[in-house]
């Protein structure tokens, strides 16, 4: 049983104001712009929170966060980026309205907007974030985005992490990690080795190239053929490309023109560009560009050359989005590819209290390696807040030597699957090289060993055969076992497989246990934060932004109202459940039952 008075909205409310203190202490920068210059002002202001019966809040979500959380040390954490010059909404104020519509669930800020300016249904949106007459449009929240970036919002978030935190919600003991891609708003085009300098590509001498092309259509007999497109290509100049003899370089269309009867009223601009007016206007035609973006042209009349630069029409319009692949949701044996990004979560498990918190968040390219990110994630909680945790989990993608090494070398317990890559797990194979693919060797007559302790002063895991040999119907193994030295043993024959020599594969909780799946099965949490982000919050579904910079704010928007959306569901419950418990019993005990966890995980967790 678990005393879960403390996290009822009373006792929070009397926890927060010493813990306000402590946050603001952290946070004395101050704000360069004077008073004068604020289009708002927001105060923080404790109000009165009703929670009804049916766990509905009086104002909404909004309210009962800002009412709760003193957000005034965004300011301090900000006002490096303002100026003392020009006129700015408090960077509170803003951040608190971005927030808002995503606890609404507003489908867009546009529609946000129209509400904010509503005089009776934004007003208390308005009064939470300190804003009066004027209103700030769409620009003024894509400005104030970009103008904070990622790393503002992400120590925003670990603030609030940290907030959470002092109210006993996070104990860091049980962290899972695990990646969600999102869409970009751009078109993948079909080009996978594109980069920057594809924004850019030259042609050299295309007056020339075109002015032949346009003549030879002219002087051909087929009138047919004149009207045909005259296709411009150029070789792939992206230095992604791989140089491979067996793989030549495309040739990409960068400009296509035809022919067309001429418009005397509108003469086409192309005619004197590519030095084919006079001909063209001899035989009543006109030169029209169908498809092309010209980016810059270069003119060199001294050396009687031209230089043209155009978008390659298979660059798409986000140059960081990449393509990722995952399960498809629909049908699990096939692969999806999202062209995008992909936001790395850490979530905090809390078995006691029956609650998962996101921790930590890293947003890298779709096809970036996230593996990699596992080490990047536990560096920003050990450098926020100082904690280390017991139990890591995540899937094979995370499967390397760096991640096991780095979980060890800080006290936890590394358990992430295994990656078989390019193995050989054939029976046969795995009997020659004489461990299965959850690290259980094989005992010399050929049956698979079990699991018999793991010596932690040595890091080794124990396997014994257990005398199977006396079960069995095979008669080879039967015949071998006449003649087995290990028989006089008690448990047969024993072998010992360290970490040292199998870090991947062997595990301090044995791989293929009952304890090892039930700690595995915990995983499932950070795939229900990803889905909370995607389809209860609908934050990374499909949004409008493009570029990494863009995703990576949005990525931090989506686990801070998560955390806080989680947060404010469990006092809700607890403080509804006190009050039903209360109310019918006279001999009220300030206790609730508790998730069931096995003991051996609180073992793990409570251990110092």
């Amino acid at each position: 049983m678990r005393n879960l008075i403390p996290f009822s909205i009373g006792r929070i409310i009397n926890k927060l104001h010493r813990i306000h203190c402590q946050i603001s202490v952290k946070h004395q920068n101050p704000f360069p712009k004077p008073g004068v210059f604020w289009l708002s002002k927001y105060v923080y202001e404790r109000r009165y929170i009703r929670i009804h019966e049916d766990g509905r809040i009086e104002g909404g979500i909004s309210r009962f966060v800002s009412s709760l959380i003193d957000f005034s040390f965004i300011r301090s954490l900000v006002a490096h980026r303002y100026s003392i010059a020009g006129i700015a909404y408090d960077p509170v104020s803003l951040f608190l309205l971005d927030l808002f519509r995503y606890l609404e669930k507003y489908p867009d800020m546009k529609s946000f907007v129209e509400v904010l300016r509503d005089r009776e249904r934004g007003r208390h949106y308005r009064l939470f974030a300190g804003i009066g007459l004027d209103i700030p449009c769409q620009a003024t929240f894509t400005n104030f985005k970009e103008r904070l970036g990622e790393e503002l919002y992400n120590r925003i978030f670990h603030v609030l992490v940290e907030i959470v935190e002092l109210l006993g919600f996070i104990s860091y003991k049980i962290i899972t990690t695990d990646g969600t891609l999102f869409t970009t708003n751009a078109r993948y085009k079909g080009c996978t080795w594109f980069e920057k300098e594809c924004n850019c590509v030259e042609f050299i001498g295309i007056i020339d190239n075109v002015r032949r092309r346009v003549l030879y259509r002219m002087n051909h007999p087929d009138r047919k053929s004149l009207f045909k497109n005259i296709r411009v290509k150029v070789e792939c100049p992206s230095r992604r490309f791989p140089d491979h003899a067996k793989i030549p370089r495309p040739k990409v269309e960068i400009l296509t023109l035809c022919l067309k009867e001429a418009d005397p009223e509108k003469p086409s601009i192309f005619n004197q560009i590519f030095g084919v007016k006079e001909d063209l206007q001899k035989a009543g035609l006109d030169l029209e560009v169908k498809r092309g973006i010209f980016t810059e042209i270069i003119m060199r009349d001294s050396a009687k050359t031209d230089s043209f630069f155009f978008r390659c029409p298979k660059m798409p319009y986000d140059p960081d989005a990449r393509i990722g692949v995952r399960r498809d949701p629909k049908n699990p044996d096939r692969k999806e590819k999202i062209f995008g990004f992909n936001a790395i979560i850490d979530t905090s498990i809390e078995l006691d209290l029956g609650i998962e918190l996101p921790v930590a968040c890293t947003t890298i390219a779709g096809n970036g390696e996230e593996g990699r990110h596992f080490i990047t994630n536990k560096i920003q909680i050990l450098n926020h807040h100082g904690k280390s945790s017991n139990i890591h989990l995540a899937d094979a993608k995370y499967d390397e030597i760096n991640n096991f090494n780095f979980s060890r070398d800080h006290g936890a317990i590394p358990i992430i699957d295994y990656n078989v890559r390019s193995e050989n797990i054939s029976p046969e194979a795995l009997k020659e090289r004489g461990y299965d693919q959850k690290g259980w060797p094989y005992a010399p007559c050929g049956l698979l060993t079990h699991p018999n302790g793991f010596d932690h002063k040595c890091k080794r895991a124990s396997f014994s055969c257990r005398r199977q040999c006396v079960h069995s119907n095979d008669p080879d193994i039967i015949k071998y076992s006449l003649n087995c030295k290990h028989w006089i043993n008690y448990h047969g024959y024993t072998r010992h497989m360290s970490i040292k020599d199998f870090p991947r594969l062997i595990n301090e909780i044995i791989r293929g246990t009952d304890r090892y799946q039930k700690i595995k099965a915990l995983r499932s949490a950070s795939e229900r934060t990803n889905a909370a982000a995607k389809e209860d919050l609908c934050i990374l579904n499909k949004p409008k932004i493009r570029r990494l910079k863009n995703a990576g704010v949005l990525a931090q928007l989506a686990v801070i109202t998560i955390l806080l959306k989680r947060i404010t569901c469990f006092i809700v419950k607890v403080t509804l459940a006190l009050r039903k418990l209360a109310g019918n019993n006279p001999l009220f005990k300030p206790f609730l039952p508790a998730p069931v966890v096995p003991k051996f995980i609180l073992n793990i967790i409570q251990r110092e």
